[in-house]
């Protein structure tokens, strides 16, 4: 059955949404503000979107024709089911004011990924008088590797196979399933936002890899790599980071995935140890390096990733060295206070809750 879909955001991972979902059959308005709308205005020209690659329904991949394609937010989310907001973490925030004013009561809110996204929105809801007005939910990661390629032309190189999703608060996580596996059916379910958050493979590869490539980054610029360049011991301070991360998540989800375990279920993989995982996963087998250290995988991922995470260790204890020191050489590499700009457990409402009240929230929708 056609789903009325809004698909809030125009890059790599929105323009994939955009043609995945419309050759699928359903009805797609793809949209983002003005400030954001350069590849919205490329595609109205162009008339809509090529599909190359792979689709996530098997369907033959082609030119596809989104409903809408607009910068008029509020009309593209207007009697939409559900609402894919996909949008680097840091872009997350004016969409979430817009749904918050214009949304209507019942739509499915979704951040592809979240990125404490869920947590985030659920704030403002708060402080708008408009909880419990939406379904909000969230992806641990993007179901795609997909990038742009040039005028309305769309990449999707694979799609994972196993996406972990969870609803604010969990015990709607089924009845957000029921909708959205119509659109994904490999969504799988999480234990709690907390457990996709926290979870996401994305702070730990993406940052890490480049941070430690940097020198070449900055001499050359973007250049052709293989499995984001981890050698050994770049896979090893992964590992470590990796490892604080997880004791940090074992505090309030009964059961949590390591980064190789992530990689596994996604990709369908098979290694022991970081280095041997990651140079097994197929779609990393050609790709390009970030073309300086503005990119998002250091400004969405450290921010919005481990220094939230980070910050949550603080919250109940928990040194996190490794974590930390990735953090410092962020900032000092890029002169930015990422701990003062970033997503951080005081900014999410959630320092003050002790464990107990931090699980009740996230599984019942209960704020102490």
């Amino acid at each position: 059955m056609a789903t009325k879909v809004a698909i809030l955001g125009a890059g790599h991972g929105g323009q994939a949404m955009a043609a995945d979902l419309t050759l699928a059959g359903h009805e797609v308005r793809l949209t983002a503000v003005p400030e954001h709308s350069t590849n919205l205005q490329l595609l109205t020209a162009f008339g809509g979107i090529i599909l190359e690659g792979v689709s996530s329904t098997g369907a033959k991949p082609g030119f596809a024709k989104p409903a809408m394609i607009t910068t008029d937010v509020a009309a593209a989310i207007k009697g939409a089911q559900v609402l894919l907001v996909v949008v680097p973490a840091f872009a997350q925030e004016v969409y979430m004011r817009i749904i918050a004013k214009e949304g209507e009561k019942g739509q499915i809110v979704v951040f592809n990924p979240g990125k404490f996204g869920s947590l985030a929105f659920a704030k403002i809801l708060r402080e708008e008088g408009r909880s419990g007005d939406f379904l909000i939910g969230e992806t641990s990661s993007l179901i795609y590797a997909a990038k742009t390629r040039g005028l309305g032309h769309v990449n999707i190189k694979a799609v994972k196979s196993e996406l972990p999703f969870a609803a604010l608060p969990s015990v709607r996580t089924g009845e957000a399933l029921w909708i959205l596996m119509d659109l994904y059916p490999q969504f799988c379910p999480a234990f709690g936002v907390l457990q996709t958050s926290v979870d996401a493979p994305g702070m730990i590869i993406h940052p890490i890899s480049t941070l430690m490539n940097m020198s070449r980054i900055e001499q050359i610029g973007p250049y052709r790599n293989s499995h984001y360049d981890i050698t050994a011991s770049v896979a090893r301070i992964m590992e470590r980071v990796d490892h604080e991360r997880m004791e940090i998540a074992h505090r309030f989800c009964r059961e949590t995935y390591s980064l190789v375990e992530s990689m596994h279920v996604m990709y369908k993989v098979k290694g022991e140890s970081v280095h041997d995982t990651m140079y097994q996963i197929s779609a990393h087998n050609v790709q390009m390096a970030p073309e300086n250290l503005q990119h998002r995988y250091v400004t969405e991922d450290i921010p919005f990733g481990l220094v939230t995470v980070a910050s949550i260790g603080t919250m109940l204890g928990i040194p996190t060295p490794g974590m930390d020191a990735i953090i410092e050489i962020a900032s000092m590499a890029n002169d930015v206070d990422y701990r003062a700009t970033g997503r951080t457990a005081e900014k999410l409402g959630i320092r003050h809750m002790s464990i107990q009240a931090l699980v009740e929230y996230t599984t019942h929708g209960t704020v102490s």
